[in-house]
């Protein structure tokens, strides 16, 4: 439809925009919402009186755009365009004209960093306009799909940016508008009821949202998954945002396929990167470069497994295609000679093969690599990047006042039977069997036989050995010789409340072992802690982290003790160890929900009773250790724990409930409950006959169960656990644990500073509510929010800059010429005023 017209130029609306309401209007502008048709709706043509030909010079999503360039022709073409004798000529000089500011405009740059489509570029456009976001909201990608509106569909198209979600429908001249932070999302989940079909569900505090007919449902709830996942950790941790990565992913062949947008590559790239860390123990800053289907030749049986090769920045891994068949590591600091092997009949089962040499004379050789040239060159430019980072401090070697100790276990030998020693050198050699024929080391062949070897525990001897490798922590090590010492140095001896909680605890960690009952025990415990504590300010030091350090330090040396520390709190139990527990909240709903699963029965009983909340924490924190289960036994569930991963404990406690089932479902009360499971695990006994605590003389323990049987049993039992689905099931307990400890926290809140008399209680969180959507929007989380040493409101305190803003968004006076000046001196007041009005202030 013309809006306007002169002689050179028109200027159009697109039916369906503006503000024609007629049926026409109406349907276009259905029809362009729900097939997302994109076309502009505004636009400004230039044709010459006597020509049929039309030349589009502007269009814009918005009329108060396209009347600016509009105004801009008017002022400064038409004068000059009507001096033209020839129309020929007319149109010439427009379409160089406008050729001409478009190359002024746009950067000379732009283009070289541009990853996404012209097609996606205009959809993020629409989204700011529809959703009136700031520029700097990227969406990350979006899809078509149904809203339910009470028992309506609105069908429309769902975007997904790094903060938000959004929903947007045009159905016969009715808008349907829906913006959701990730943040605020309280459960995610998908859902299929005779009222809402194959749907997914969103939960935030005040309602339920139900969106369906998803051409890519999977995508959509594995992306939905993933931002909320980086929402909750912004939550609970100030470095746990998104950030943009320019070190994407690409796989390792010439063609690789683009994505709708940069940030939807991304995603994919952390994702990918994150499964593949999982799988192989990699450290946390390891970023996969690609994969590629290949098969492995096994010396070991002689035969040939096809699979899938990976490669990052500083590992080639192999993974079989039939699970936990064989899996290989090799690092490329230890990789000596990359070569190809010779040219075979295509038919050949090592066609296309590439033989890879490590330091230690181990050769690895891949075969069927389909782009094998591209993958040899890949390997080539990283092993020329790799390199061991020196020590702290350069080649100058500093003098410390301590000597690192090497495992406890050899300077403090525990007294052992004939039989616990032959028991001992018997596993041994069959360790010993194993290395010769699938290797040793990090680069040893992985496969379901050492399984048989761990659910038996590992030998005294070779235990820091195989915890070092299984659980990844000997990788983080290597790379960073030297810092451990450089790190006690620096954190020893130096005031803070790391250190002295440390102090109050040194003599509490395993105080039944001579290696703790004397100053080289307790001082390299001390080191350990201290270090960490250093190295890691936002974990600082939790209690039960001495145990466990305590049990490392025994079978490992000082800085093995540290570096598997290190992975246990930042890997393998991830937001455990700190004031929050997070980590070990969300494995209680983790737990809570396989008990509902797998022993309905129980989880009633226990769930009347309170109990899993109860039996959890102490299981988890401890890893079984000394308070739970006998010292000597616990170590053997250590041994499963850091080669299966934190999956070993969730079969270990659904096993050990099992067990008791039937006398759980008889006890009357939770204190009779807890003695029960108690007992049982203090009667766990190792059928070596090691034992390394004493006990009290006239008091006996009842033995319940080898731990080999038990580990062996909570496999049998529950082997079908993995550790995907135990990471999808801590999602959904994250968004819930992280939700309670924010409701928590701003109830806190506003019960402090609601005594003052200046707000009323509404008032209060609605001020709260918009606070922290401010501190969202710019990523200024206080990563201490939780901590119960500090006031509630310290959560939210904010400088003079957030409060200008508030102050002239929220203020009458913020609207006059003297807003700034008054802002100044009000924030200046409040500094100095008492600690009531402080606290107002410090939230409004």
């Amino acid at each position: 439809m013309t809006e306007q017209a002169n002689k050179f130029f028109v200027l159009q609306r697109r039916k369906g925009h503006g503000k024609s309401k007629g049926l026409s209007s109406i349907l276009v502008g259905t029809l362009d919402s729900v097939f997302d048709t994109k076309p502009p709706p505004f636009r400004i043509l230039h044709q010459t009186p006597t020509s049929e030909v039309y030349y589009l010079i502007a269009c814009s999503l918005a009329y108060s755009e396209i009347e600016k360039d509009w105004e801009w022709l008017q002022r400064n073409l038409i004068e000059t365009l009507n001096s033209f004798d020839n129309e020929e000529d007319v149109t010439e000089f427009v379409c160089c004209k406008i050729q001409s500011l478009i190359a002024n405009t746009v950067p000379d740059n732009q283009g070289v960093d541009d990853e996404d489509t012209k097609s996606f570029k205009t959809v993020s456009f629409k989204f700011h306009r529809l959703f009136n976001l700031p520029t700097e909201e990227k969406l990350v990608n979006y899809y078509s799909c149904s809203y339910w509106k009470g028992r309506v569909p609105r069908q429309g198209w769902l975007y997904l940016s790094v903060n938000h979600m959004c929903f947007y429908a045009y159905i016969l001249g009715r808008e349907t508008k829906l913006v959701i932070r990730w943040s605020d999302i309280t459960e995610l989940d998908k859902t299929s009821s005779l009222l809402f079909p194959d749907s997914i569900r969103v939960a935030t505090r005040e309602k339920e949202h139900h969106f369906s007919m998803f051409l890519h449902k999977s995508e959509t709830f594995a992306l939905m998954e993933q931002l909320t996942n980086l929402a909750m950790k912004q939550l609970i941790d100030e470095k746990g945002g998104f950030n943009e990565d320019r070190d994407l992913l690409s796989k390792l062949s010439k063609n690789v396929p683009k994505k709708p947008s940069f940030l939807k590559r991304d995603l994919d790239a952390r994702a990918h990167s994150e499964a593949y860390r999982l799988l192989f123990r990699l450290p946390a800053s390891e970023k996969l470069d690609g994969s590629t289907e290949a098969t492995l030749w096994t010396p070991y049986n002689k035969r040939i497994v096809w699979g899938r090769m990976y490669l990052s920045q500083n590992y080639l891994c192999f993974e079989s295609r039939v699970k936990n068949l064989v899996n290989v590591v090799i690092p490329l600091r230890d990789v000596r000679l990359v070569e190809k092997g010779a040219d075979q009949p295509s038919n050949s089962a090592v066609d296309k093969s590439v033989l890879i040499t490590t330091s230690g004379r181990a050769s690895f050789l891949f075969a069927q690599l389909q782009d094998r040239d591209f993958v040899v060159q890949k390997v080539s430019e990283l092993l020329s990047k790799t390199r061991i980072p020196p020590t702290p401090g350069g080649s100058v070697k500093t003098e410390s006042s301590w000597t690192s100790q090497p495992p406890l276990m050899t300077l403090f030998k525990l007294d052992s039977s004939a039989e616990t020693i032959a028991k001992q050198e018997a596993k041994e050699k069959l360790w010993e069997l194993h290395f010769a024929e699938y290797g040793r080391g990090v680069s040893m062949y992985q496969t379901t036989e050492i399984s048989k070897l761990i659910f038996q525990g590992v030998p005294d001897r070779l235990r820091r050995e195989v915890w070092m490798t299984f659980s990844g922590a000997i990788n983080e090590m290597a790379t960073n010789p030297g810092l451990y010492r450089t790190l006690v140095d620096q954190a020893l001896g130096k005031p803070s409340t790391a250190n002295d909680e440390i102090e109050r605890d040194l003599h509490r960690s395993l105080p039944e072992h001579p290696a703790f009952q004397c100053d080289v025990g307790i001082s390299a415990l001390r080191r350990v802690l201290s270090a960490y504590a250093w190295r890691n300010p936002q974990i600082g030091y939790c209690q039960a982290m001495n145990i466990v350090a305590s049990v490392l330090l025994i079978y490992c040396s000082e800085e093995e003790a540290f570096w598997q520390l290190a992975n246990l709190c930042e890997s393998l139990l991830p937001d455990y160890y700190n004031t929050r527990v997070v980590g070990a909240l969300v494995d209680q709903g983790v737990l809570d929900d396989l008990i509902s699963e797998h022993l309905p029965n129980l989880h009633a009983r226990l769930d009347e009773l309170g109990m899993i909340k109860m039996i959890s924490l102490s299981w988890f924190l401890t890893i079984f250790s000394q308070v739970v289960m006998p010292y000597e036994s616990a170590v053997n569930i250590s041994d499963a724990f850091f080669y299966d991963g934190a999956k070993v404990i969730f079969q270990v406690a659904l096993r050990v409930l099992e067990s008791n089932q039937d006398k759980l479902l008889m006890v009357r009360d939770d204190g009779e409950a807890m003695q029960l499971l108690t007992d049982y695990l203090q009667g766990v006994y190792n059928e070596e006959g090691q034992v390394t605590h004493k006990i009290p003389d006239g008091e006996t323990i009842k033995k319940s169960i080898s731990v080999q049987s038990l580990i062996y049993d909570a496999y049998t039992h529950y082997g079908f656990l993995t550790t995907t689905g135990i990471e999808r099931l801590r999602l959904k307990y994250r968004l819930k644990v992280v939700q309670e400890l924010e409701d928590v926290v701003g109830r806190n809140v506003v019960r402090c500073v609601s005594g003052d008399g200046y707000f009323t209680q509404e008032e209060l969180q609605d001020l709260l509510v918009l606070v922290k959507e401010e501190l969202l929007s710019q990523k200024r989380v206080n990563a201490d929010k939780y901590d119960p040493a500090q006031p509630p409101y310290e959560a939210y305190k904010i400088d003079f800059e957030l409060f200008r803003f508030l102050f002239v968004g929220l203020s009458p006076w913020g609207k006059g010429m003297q807003a700034e000046s008054l802002a100044a001196r009000i924030f200046r007041c409040g500094v100095k005023c008492t600690v009531h009005i402080n606290k107002t202030l410090l939230l409004c």
